[in-house]
């Protein structure tokens, strides 16, 4: 069972939507660094606490009134102000440090991690992470500038490098949510438009409580869902208990590893983006449009070339489109997310429905080309399935309709169906006769009305595998069909050469 099944359908659904189009934040925890060596808040404490020798027993259960406990002797007994303290914070929490590798799901989360990241840590194990790479913004810093294209580290908490960032105490933390700073105001920002997942966190920890129920009192309940990864280990009452008080604020748990999240996260994904979820989150701004052209299409009207190009009316929206339609050629259930039928037992549209919908793509392919060659060659290939590999190509009364997509549509020789389509070209002209009792006239008919739709490199193949190749070799009866190639526009006088020789034999 994946660990993202904890979560109400609903939700399950809101996250794998809010990863895919990468309207989601990482907000990290000490209990991230953990797993690269580093101490556990608790733990700093306690170091601080032997470094200045104080006299009582630390509840470090409560960590920001055992930090302003310290803070305080540190200042009333040891003479020091608050720099030195935080000084003393930052070396700790270096020298608590273990030699250890990193976790095996490191690249996981190198690969999944977004480009706003925000974390109450004070180490550099993220930096580290993405190679010094990021942009980093820190605390107190007097002019932040955020990357409006690559990662961006929020250090809310300060860094250790550099102390009089670091916020630790509770008189510290009320001060820091105070401040009417750029950070601050970044993260609400980050919060209304996105949803947080949080990682390394416990369930105890008051970064969570106070910084979620400042936001959550700004924002109310408008605010996206957020997410939060429980360590396994977190006991059942206490994570039920923490599920009711959470869901009321809009926030849903998980109890996994990190890793064990990532890895169940990622196998998600995949399987939501051949999901209709996915199709209708990716073309959410087309979809009333691709609605309108469906529903016409089942409807059994005649698709009207203006409509469809004013429908779809520039560049960016036809390609959108095309790619779209692209998609539900490819994977015919789409088809039925738009009120159409399969046909039984192939589970396809109609070949009317698939001609409809090819002229489509293709009057919009005219005008403004393809997206890119690999929407390009999804689309020969799904015309090469539903045209060339379904069991009505070869019905006498059915194959007039798919042997003219397979004509229409033009692969160039480095595409992967360029070989299919000539190969099943040739098989059909040997089953078509004008004629001839058993062999089919709509296709026929279809072959010289549209012969002009093969082009050089086409009849260049043809010929080539008629007379050398292994595919098709010359037969005498393919000279009916032969000799019309010549009719073609395309047809080089080379060509013609080469087709009354090969005629000559017979």
């Amino acid at each position: 069972m994946s660990c993202i099944d904890q979560l109400p359908d609903a939700e399950k659904n809101n996250l794998l939507t809010s990863v895919y189009s990468k309207n989601f934040f990482l907000w990290i925890g000490s209990g991230f660094s953990y797993n690269f060596g580093y101490g556990s808040w608790g733990q700093v404490l306690e170091k601080i606490s032997e470094q200045i020798e104080y006299p009582l027993d630390l509840d470090t259960g409560s960590p920001l009134k055992a930090a302003e406990l310290l803070c305080s002797f540190a200042k009333s007994e040891k003479g020091l102000d608050e720099y030195e303290f935080n000084s003393i914070v930052a070396d700790s929490l270096v020298e608590l440090k273990k030699d250890s590798g990193k976790p095996d799901w490191t690249k996981k989360f190198t690969t999944f991690a977004p480009n706003m990241i925000v974390t109450t840590n004070w180490d550099d194990v993220l930096e580290k992470l993405f190679d010094g790479l990021p942009n980093v913004i820190v605390r107190k810093d007097t002019r932040p500038q955020v990357s409006p294209t690559g990662r961006n580290i929020f250090k809310i908490h300060g860094d250790a490098g550099r102390p009089s960032s670091i916020v630790v105490t509770q008189t510290q933390y009320f001060s820091f949510q105070r401040e009417d700073t750029y950070l601050n105001r970044k993260i609400y920002t980050l919060f209304s438009e996105s949803s947080p997942i949080f990682l390394g966190y416990s369930l105890s920890d008051p970064n969570i409580g106070f910084i979620y129920e400042e936001v959550y009192a700004h924002l109310g309940e408008e605010k996206p869902p957020a997410y939060m990864v429980i360590h396994p280990s977190v006991s059942d009452k206490e994570y039920e208990e923490s599920s009711l008080l959470f869901r009321d604020k809009n926030i849903f748990l998980i109890k996994a590893e990190i890793g064990e999240f990532l890895t169940d996260l990622s196998n998600e994904i995949k399987k939501f983006k051949k999901s209709s979820s996915r199709f209708f989150v990716h073309y959410a701004n087309i979809e009333g449009r691709l609605r309108e052209t469906f529903s016409e299409i089942i409807g059994k009207k005649n698709l009207s070339k203006n409509k469809v190009l004013s429908r779809f009316n520039s560049r960016d929206s036809r390609h959108r489109a095309v790619s779209a339609i692209t998609e539900i050629l490819s994977n015919q259930i789409l088809f039925k997310e738009f009120g159409g039928e399969l046909l039984i037992p192939e589970n396809r549209m109609s070949y009317r429905e698939i001609d409809q919908t090819i002229t489509a793509v293709i009057w919009m392919v005219n005008e403004n080309g393809y997206p890119n060659y690999d929407i390009k060659e999804d689309f020969y290939g799904s015309v090469i399935n539903l045209c060339a590999k379904s069991d009505g190509v070869w019905d006498f009364y059915t194959a007039k309709s798919p042997f003219e997509n397979i004509l229409r549509i033009s692969p160039k020789e480095d595409s992967l169906v360029f070989e299919d389509r000539i190969d099943h070209i040739v098989d059909v002209l040997r089953w078509s006769s004008p004629d001839q009792i058993g062999k089919c006239w709509s296709t026929w008919d279809v072959y010289c009305k549209r012969i002009s739709w093969l082009r050089e490199e086409d009849i260049t193949e043809m010929l080539h595998e008629l007379q050398y190749g292994q595919r098709f070799p010359f037969r005498s009866s393919d000279a009916l069909w032969i000799e019309k190639l010549k009719d073609s526009e395309f047809c080089s006088d080379e060509q013609a050469e080469t087709i009354d020789k090969l005629l000559d034999k017979v």
